[in-house]
């Protein structure tokens, strides 16, 4: 999905993700350090976004502290997930000879598990599987998550696994939040 398209500005697409999944209550300044906009355009978005009722901006004397509405953050949050996971959709879809499958975990909503993701790949070369990650790591510091708890599993030994009845392996079984 093009959310940029969709909010029709790149920076204001960005001040969502970042005060979604980085922290709330940051000021226009800092923003301008922490996301790739300017001052101005960072001002204009977000005035729209207030005028939008999507965010407040706190007013205490000399700072002002950006925080998205209580009433809609979950909506917005689960429409940047979505969002995340089309794009490593579609990054997998690219490394389908590689990625056989993969779980989505607590980031995402799924209490099953502690991790983030589980990744179940095919054999392949080390240095394969490591420009996988990085271009998975590339997709969530898109959304500005810095860490994420990923597990890559080779195929061979989530079949192992489950053939013996492992409670971890099982339990993603379990969790209907794979995807194909």
């Amino acid at each position: 999905m093009k959310l940029d398209k969709f909010l029709w500005s790149k920076t204001k697409v960005d001040i969502l993700k970042y005060l979604i999944f980085r922290r709330q209550g940051i000021s226009i300044r800092a923003l301008e350090h922490e996301i790739p906009w300017t001052f101005p355009a960072i001002k204009k978005q977000v005035d729209s976004l207030e005028d939008s009722e999507i965010v407040d901006i706190d007013k205490e004397g000399n700072k002002r502290s950006i925080t998205i509405r209580p009433s809609v953050s979950s909506n917005i949050k689960w429409l940047l997930l979505y969002c995340l996971n089309t794009d490593l959709k579609d990054l997998f879809d690219k490394y389908e000879y590689i990625i056989d499958s993969y779980y989505l975990g607590k980031i995402f909503g799924y209490d099953t598990m502690e991790l983030d993701m589980v990744i179940i790949y095919k054999n392949c070369e080390k240095s394969l599987l490591d420009v996988i990650k990085n271009d998975i790591s590339e997709v969530f510091r898109n959304f500005f998550i810095e860490t994420a708890q990923i597990s890559f599993m080779s195929l061979d030994e989530f079949q192992r696994r489950y053939r013996l009845a492992d409670k971890f392996v099982l339990n993603l079984m379990r969790s209907k939040n794979e995807l194909k």
